[in-house]
This record gives structure tokens, C-alpha cells and sequence, in this order.
């Protein structure tokens, strides 16, 4: 059986055999010789059909491949066909571990000079800058796929997902999740300088510019200190002109870490003649405020993961041909009832490059242990509501997903009712199959990969900015938005929107300028901008911020929290909202803006320092465009749903609820429930509840339903001969 990646219906799509295949996959422990653990729930899986199986093998785990005496693949093919046994339809995805933390002491022993070094003088791991251990992970791969090919098992084999770091995602555990910094390791001097060579062309004289430093050489440039890449000099940011070291530093692990996923997913794709998916854990850029701290993994720490993890590399993967798939658990932010279901990278730059996203369901059912954390739900009812809601979510954008199985998890062993739903999903993916899948909101949420380089690495801002914002207020704002990295828009790849929502553009230089103004100025297009867009050139201004924005600023020097309230309630934004409506942060940012504009008309005001009170909410109308800045993160939902009507954005609702579309799909996620009108773009012929399996309504552009609180629903909204088609072959 080969396996490719094929745009189908608008959406990057899993061929089997040439055939397009819904990727539903089981997430289970891998088999070992004495046993397979999840065999009786694999047997219950395939009942449903799902035969598509995930599981880690490599370097970790109860039956390393990859141990201290080399490479052992002995056991394969007697482990395999415990999955085999259990499922006869079995097919594999590959979790190929290749870290060398853990278990993998005895290459620490054995290498200690291609390890990583932390601020305090610890090994913990093999740096990814290792040559050493590059080369015997591709020839790891290499001879896996050899040795699947010998016993008769390639064949099987759809997918390798190549791994390093903590739990094979691509982030060190303990230098990125923690205080201690990294990598001052000698692979790492070695390959920083090399990077540098590369990055100015061996020209010396643009090196000392660029880290205003007239003293060092390609030959004595190391990796930037701990202090250095946790503090920075002009308080929430970098400035360009003196911390010019520190970017280079976290560019270069990005772009390593970008290189090593490609390498290997390279080496993938020749060793199996093409027949097999490669992809990775990897482009958290979304998601990676949080760190060990937030999971109770380790001391407090205030800062975040996404500069030291090296995930900024997302968009050089994203154009690599080698790459099929990425993938990554739901967010951690809020998983329970009345919260959000998405994946951590930007998801539709993902499927404009042609990629295709598995979201890994591994939410805590009731049948966790009380204390298991991660949203756990509390009832079957609740755990249902959840694990539709994220179904929702990869169907309407056209995405992949493998559950769960273990214990506390997806179990349809211990809840047979599981065992129902899977079936129903596996069906409902089949008809996504048929529908049209492009991405179809009108508002285009932008987050800028770049920006993140020139920011504090404290959790002050990307936590209210960006973590927060995208699972409070967007998801509930009654319309869809699509995700994408802001130089997709800028380079014109991106199709047309109503509302673009730029979540981050502070640094901008000035090809980036002019590329987002010709992009943006044009057709009517309505900009909402945050905090401090443009603020960093060549250096810090606000000189800088009204050059793209279009408004004049002032600012504060002052670090606070900022918080917003609206003042003029007779704007079309804002009618209708609720004087006590505020939002903003209590983190402490610095500069803190304002507008000083009389041509701007103000909406809201900012509180900040001193208790000023500023003018931090203003939208200027020009010829081609509109320009909308407010000065606090964290904008709920209220104001967006304000914001995206004003730009002619459909509704489709005004509850608060959860809402999921596509063009032929519409689904919604409530806790308190009630009656619901729901209006679609235009008339269907048929309105169908996909979960329950009945007509609502006919000929309609808007119907009326009851939702039941901690509920999902979820509608096919369309032509009825498609419906009734899919129906007769279920």
C-alpha cells in the first residue's frame, strides 16, 4: 500500500492506494514481545473502522530500537503483529523517537562532548546540534525502513513522524521549558558560527554592525548568555540595535531545528521509495506560551517556550516538499466544557502549503482519575459534548486526528457508548471527504513567526495576546476565522478577507512594510491591530507604528497592566455593547500606547500607569482600506463580533457559543443551551444534525433549534442528494 498527500476538495488530503482516506487514526502504547496492551481496545477501533494505528518507536519507550549495542530491529516483526493480530486491516503510523534524553543515558556516557549544555553546567540531552548524532539518526531511519521492507511490513507502514526533544516535539525539556538556557554545548559554538558565515556572507564589518560589537570575529562569536536570552533592554522588547546577538542566536536554533525535521523526513522519503508520509511534532506557534511551570513539570518560570524551543522554523517546513504532515495535541489553555479544541499551529497556512494536520485527541474523559487534570470532564455526557466539539474542529477544517485510546482516554472498552461515537466519526469523515473543504471564513487571523525573535521571553504578553485571545474571545464571536503566518499574506498567497486581525507585527523591516501595505490597502479591507504593531525597524518608534497603521501614538514609559473600556457607544462597532464591558491584561508591559490623533475617531479608552486615562481605541477610514487599533490584548468577544460586523463578516450567530463552518458544515458548542437561531450565508436545500442523525430543516437560509446545554452540535448544510447519497452507503 503506498500513501501521498494530494489536494482533494480543497484540503490537503490522505490517498491510500490512490483513493482519498479520512485520517482517523488510533493512539495507543506500542506492542511489545510479551504483549500487546491496547489489544482489546485496537479490536473495538477497527469495529469502528478505524485501522490506521499510531504508536512511538525509536530510542524510547518499553522496546527501543535504538539502544546502547546500536540498532536492534529484531523484535519487529513479532511486535507489529500483535497490532496485526488484533486488527488484520492494521496499518501503520510511525512515532520514530530519536531523543537521547531518559533512557538514553548511555549515549550521554558515551558522548559527552555532543551533548547539550545548560546554564548550569548540566548534559541533560544530545544537542540538535550534534553531528554525530544526526548521522546515526538518519542512519536509523535508513535501516528501519530496510529492515520493514525485509520482513514484509513497508507495505504496512503509511506514516514516519521523525522526533527529538521532550516527548519527540521538537522542545528541549529542560532549556526551553525551564529557567536554565541553553545550548553553550561545543556542537552548538560550532554550528552558531557556521550559521553566522552563512547568515552575513563572511563579511566581518556586517557582523560587528549588526551586534554593534567592534571586536568579535566569526571565530570568537559564542552562544549569547542565560541573562542575555532571558532579559532584554527596552522592557517587553529587543532592541534591533543592541540585542542583535540574541536574535541571531534563536533564528539559528529555529532554522536548525527546521533543517533536522526536513533531513530526516528526507531521508524518509528515499529510503521508502516515496511510499510512505513523513512529518513531525512541530510549529507550536500558537500555543507555546505555557512551560514546565504550567504543567506542574517543574519550578515556576516566567517565561515562555516559544523563542527557546526552536518551532519558529515553521514556515522553512512549511515549503519543504519533503514535509507531508505535522501534527500536535489540542491546546492545554482550555479543554473542558465551554472551551476551545484547536490545534497549536497556524491552520491554514498548514493547508496553503499543502500540509496535512493531525490534531491529537487525547482528552481526559470522565474515565480519568478526578485529579488528571488537562480539562477533564466529569460525566460521560461532558466528555461526549468535548470530544464532538474537537471533532467539529478538524472537520471543518479539513484536518486529520488519532485518538487516544489508553485508559482515562478514549476507551470504548470501558465506555462502549465510545465505541458508538468513533463509528460515527469514522463515518462523518468520510462524508467530509465529499464536501467542499477550502477555507471559507472571512476573517484571517495573522501571527507574525518573526516578531516573536524581538520580544521579552516572559509570559506578559504572548499569554493575554495570543494563548488567551485565541481560545476566549475568537472562538465566540459567532463566525469562523482562519489562521495563518502573517509573511503567507504578505508574499500574496493568502485568498481575499473582510477583517484581518493582526495578532503580532512588531517587527517589521522595510521589504515587510511595503508588502503588508500593498497587500492590505486595497478593496475595502478592515485591519485590527494590537498593542504595538510595527513598533521595531531598526530600532523602537512610534514613528514606526503610525507608518503602517496609520495613526498617530503616544506612549508610556511606565510598565503596567493596560485595560480598555469603551466611550462612544453610537459607532456601528460598538452599539449595542454593554458600558461595563472591559478587557486587557494585569501582566506588566512596557512602553504602553495610546493614540494622539484628532483624525482618528476614539472608541475606547485605555487605563494604564499613574492611572492615566488615554485615548486606546480608534478607527481611521481611508480611500482603499480601514485601520482599527486598540491598545489592550485580549479582546473579547463581544467587541470582535462588533468589529466583524462592522467589516460585512456573515454571522452566523450572536449566543456566545462555540462556532465551527465550512461551507456545508456548521457546528456549535454551548454550555448554557437553549433556543438558537442559526443564519447560513445563503439558502440550503437540506439542514441535517449530523450527530443525531435527523432533518431540521428545508429550503432555509435560517433555522430555529433547542441546544441542550453542555452540548455540541453539529449540521451538514447543503444539497440533499449529496446527504441522501452518503446516507445510502453507510
Amino acid at each position: 500500500m503506498s500513501a501521498q498527500l494530494r489536494e482533494h476538495n480543497g484540503a490537503p488530503t490522505l490517498f491510500l492506494d490512490g483513493r482519498p482516506a479520512f485520517a482517523g487514526y488510533l493512539w495507543e502504547t506500542p506492542p511489545t514481545v510479551e504483549a500487546y496492551p491496547g489489544e482489546a481496545v485496537a479490536r473495538r477501533y477497527a469495529e469502528a473502522g478505524i485501522h490506521m494505528h499510531a504508536f512511538d518507536v525509536g530510542s524510547g519507550g518499553p522496546a527501543p530500537e535504538w539502544g546502547r549495542d546500536g540498532f536492534d530491529f529484531s523484535t519487529v516483526e513479532e511486535r507489529f503483529g500483535r497490532v496485526i493480530d488484533a486488527d488484520p486491516e492494521a496499518r501503520f503510523h510511525l512515532r520514530v523517537y530519536m531523543e537521547m534524553g531518559g533512557s538514553g543515558v548511555w549515549w550521554r556516557e558515551r558522548y559527552p562532548e555532543e551533548c547539550e549544555v545548560d546554564s548550569e553546567g548540566n548534559r541533560p540531552t544530545q544537542s540538535f546540534a550534534s553531528t554525530l548524532w544526526r548521522e546515526q539518526a538518519g542512519e536509523f531511519l535508513r535501516g528501519y525502513a530496510a529492515h520493514l521492507r525485509a520482513i514484509g511490513l513497508e507495505d504496512r507502514v503509511i506514516a514516519y513522524q521523525t522526533g527529538a526533544g521532550h516527548t519527540g516535539e521538537w522542545v528541549k525539556g529542560l532549556t526551553s521549558m525551564r529557567q536554565p538556557c541553553g545550548d553553550f554545548g561545543e556542537p552548538m559554538r560550532r554550528h552558531f558560527q557556521g550559521w553566522l558565515r552563512r547568515r552575513y556572507e563572511e563579511d566581518l564589518d556586517g557582523l560587528r554592525r549588526a551586534w554593534n560589537d567592534p571586536q568579535v570575529t566569526f571565530e570568537t562569536a559564542v552562544v549569547p548568555s542565560a541573562d542575555a536570552q532571558l532579559n532584554t533592554t527596552h522592557q517587553t522588547f529587543r532592541n534591533p540595535a543592541h540585542e542583535r546577538k540574541v536574535v541571531d542566536y534563536f533564528r539559528c536554533l529555529a532554522d536548525l531545528c527546521a533543517e533536522l525535521i526536513i533531513d530526516f523526513n528526507r531521508i524518509v522519503k528515499e529510503a521508502t521509495n516515496g511510499k510512505a508520509l513523513a512529518g513531525a511534532f512541530y510549529g507550536y506557534v500558537l500555543e507555546l506560551a505555557w512551560n514546565a511551570g504550567f504543567f506542574s513539570e517543574g519550578p515556576d518560570c516566567d517565561y515562555t517556550t516559544i523563542q527557546r524551543s526552536g518551532h519558529l522554523g515553521l514556515a522553512e517546513v512549511l515549503r519543504s516538499p519533503h514535509v507531508d504532515f505535522l501534527v500536535s495535541p489540542y491546546s492545554y489553555g482550555f479543554r473542558g466544557i465551554g472551551g476551545q479544541g484547536c490545534g497549536m499551529p497556524p491552520s491554514e497556512s498548514l493547508r496553503l502549503h499543502g500540509k496535512l494536520y493531525l490534531f491529537e485527541e487525547d482528552s481526559r474523559t470522565y474515565l480519568a482519575p478526578p485529579d488528571a487534570g488537562f480539562g477533564r470532564t466529569d460525566s460521560l455526557a461532558d466528555s461526549t459534548a468535548v470530544l464532538k466539539r474537537n471533532f467539529a474542529e478538524i472537520l471543518t477544517r479539513g484536518q486529520g486526528i488519532w485518538w487516544l485510546g489508553n485508559p482515562g482516554h478514549i476507551d470504548p472498552v470501558r465506555e462502549p457508548e465510545f465505541g458508538d461515537l468513533l463509528e460515527q466519526f469514522q463515518q462523518l469523515g468520510s462524508l467530509g471527504l465529499q464536501l467542499d473543504r477550502a477555507p471559507s471564513a472571512e476573517i484571517a487571523v495573522l501571527v507574525d513567526d518573526e516578531s516573536f525573535f524581538y520580544q521579552n521571553p516572559s509570559t506578559n504578553l504572548d499569554v493575554p495576546l495570543i494563548f488567551q485571545q485565541r481560545l476566549w474571545g475568537l472562538p465566540r464571536l459567532g463566525a469562523p476565522a482562519d489562521y495563518y503566518l502573517l509573511d503567507d499574506f504578505i508574499e500574496g498567497r493568502v485568498k481575499p478577507y473582510k477583517l484581518y486581525i493582526f495578532l503580532n507585527p512588531f517587527h517589521l523591516d522595510r521589504e515587510r512594510r511595503r508588502g503588508l501595505a500593498d497587500q492590505l490597502r486595497r478593496d475595502g479591507r478592515v485591519a485590527v491591530w494590537i498593542y504595538a504593531p510595527g513598533y521595531l525597524e531598526d530600532d523602537p518608534s512610534t514613528e514606526h507604528m503610525t507608518e503602517l497603521t496609520g495613526f498617530r501614538f503616544g506612549s508610556g514609559e511606565h510598565v503596567w497592566g493596560p485595560l480598555m473600556h469603551i466611550l462612544d457607544f453610537d459607532h456601528p462597532i460598538t452599539r449595542g455593547l454593554s458600558q461595563d464591558l472591559t478587557w486587557g491584561t494585569n501582566s506588566r508591559l512596557g512602553p504602553l500606547f495610546h493614540l494622539d490623533d484628532p483624525e482618528a475617531r476614539v472608541l475606547g479608552q485605555v487605563v494604564y500607569s499613574q492611572g492615566r486615562c488615554r485615548s486606546g481605541m480608534g478607527i481611521k477610514t481611508f480611500s482603499e482600506w480601514t485601520s482599527i487599533y486598540v491598545a489592550a490584548p485580549n479582546l473579547p468577544a463581544p467587541l470582535l463580533r462588533g468589529l466583524a460586523r462592522f467589516a460585512g463578516v456573515h454571522l452566523y450567530s450572536e449566543a456566545g457559543d462555540l462556532l465551527y463552518a465550512a461551507p456545508q458544515l456548521l457546528g456549535a458548542h454551548t454550555v448554557a443551551g437553549g433556543d438558537r437561531t442559526f443564519a447560513l450565508p445563503a439558502k440550503v436545500e437540506v439542514v441535517y444534525d449530523l450527530f443525531e442523525d435527523r432533518e431540521v430543516a428545508r429550503n432555509m437560509a435560517r433555522f430555529q433549534v433547542d441546544l441542550e446545554p453542555t452540548s455540541t452540535v453539529l449540521y451538514y448544510t447543503g444539497d440533499a442528494d449529496l446527504l441522501e447519497k452518503w446516507r445510502a452507503e453507510q
